[in-house]
């Protein structure tokens, strides 16, 4: 346990690193997009990636510190990081599957303005 240790308080560090930068580029790419289902697809991304960092934050607080109140506390940030995750996926899903229409209207959008410059 002495080596696998800080192995495991190392890769959950990484882990909340890197699924913070994520929420961050989608947080970005959401201000960024003008697309009103991009948008909220990049936000429940962004969503998604969040879970992980609160996820990943509570294993590592619960192998840091070994009292009954972390454990307490802990397994409520599980519990909201799961629900949030599982929230995140279903909302992906529900965004993914307007993105052609969404497309279809901006192509038609862009031929009309097209069409009332000339």
């Amino acid at each position: 346990m002495e080596y696998i240790f800080p192995i495991i308080i190392s890769a959950t560090v990484t882990i909340m690193l890197f699924s913070f930068m994520f929420s961050i580029y989608n947080i970005a790419m959401y201000f960024r997009t003008v697309k009103e289902v991009r948008r909220a697809w990049y936000r429940a991304r962004a969503r998604q990636y969040f879970a992980i960092v609160m996820f990943a934050f509570a294993i590592n607080q619960m192998m840091l510190f070994k009292y009954w109140y972390t454990y307490v506390i802990c397994a409520i940030l599980i519990i909201f990081a799961i629900a949030n995750y599982q929230y995140a996926i279903r909302a992906k899903r529900y965004f993914e599957s307007h993105f052609a229409e969404e497309d279809a209207a901006w192509d038609a959008l862009k031929k009309k303005q097209q069409q009332k410059v000339r």
